[in-house]
């Protein structure tokens, strides 16, 4: 019993230090990785059907966390491992070119009701700046899996988060302007409307309010006369 017990004591007190000194381990550790290029029979183009347009991108440093309970037959508890993950992201924004747009003009202003914007996935991360910890009694232990646990689960969560109406709406304005200045260069490229002169253009998308697309009052095809 005494051994058990010296052991124990032992091996939490080595917990309890590593996790004072990871994080000064984590940022001093430099390993040098050998990488190399796919094999030309190894890679894969898919074509965009239609194509996209980028309409707008997110900068933002993201964080997880997430807790394990350890226990011995689920009674008896042994204490937590909480681990936690920082990481810059980046979301791009598109909308699909093959959809039918809805353009009209009324008045000498275009009004265009686009397709949503949508997130381009999977959101991409820098993994030269992320960073993980974990903290907890036996966290020496524990603490590597966890890790790897919550970092496999990084991709889906930011798949999450960029779909998000809150994500969506903060993009929004600049998806507008950059659909307006898109088309604004396509329609002033017609001789019809090569001067451009006095036309102004307003951008809507088909996942605004549906009360603001009937106030636009934009026929079947929307074709601009």
């Amino acid at each position: 019993m005494t051994l058990a017990r010296t052991t124990a004591t032992v091996a939490l007190a080595a917990s309890l230090c590593a996790n004072a000194g990871f994080a000064w381990k984590f940022l001093a550790d430099r390993q040098t990785a050998s990488r190399s290029l796919a094999a030309p029979d190894q890679l894969h183009v898919i074509r965009t059907k239609g194509g996209l347009l980028q309409v707008s991108s997110l900068q933002a440093t993201e964080t997880f966390q997430a807790t394990t309970d350890h226990k011995i037959f689920a009674i008896f508890s042994l204490g937590s491992t909480t681990t936690q993950i920082r990481v810059p992201a980046v979301y791009h924004y598109h909308i699909e070119l093959a959809p039918e747009w809805q353009v009209t003009l009324r008045n000498k202003t275009f009004l265009v009701i686009a397709p949503r914007v949508q997130p381009t996935l999977p959101v991409a991360i820098d993994t030269a700046r992320l960073e993980s910890f974990s903290a907890g009694a036996w966290s020496f232990f524990t603490g590597p899996s966890e890790r790897e646990k919550l970092q496999k689960s990084i991709t889906q969560a930011l798949a999450l988060r960029a779909s998000q109406p809150a994500y969506i709406d903060f993009q929004r304005e600049s998806a507008r302007e950059t659909v307006r200045e898109f088309v604004a260069k396509w329609l002033f490229a017609q001789p019809r409307w090569n001067a451009g002169t006095g036309y102004a253009i307003k951008v809507f998308f088909s996942d605004e309010p549906i009360d603001s697309l009937h106030s636009l009052a934009l026929p079947p095809h929307g074709a601009a006369p």
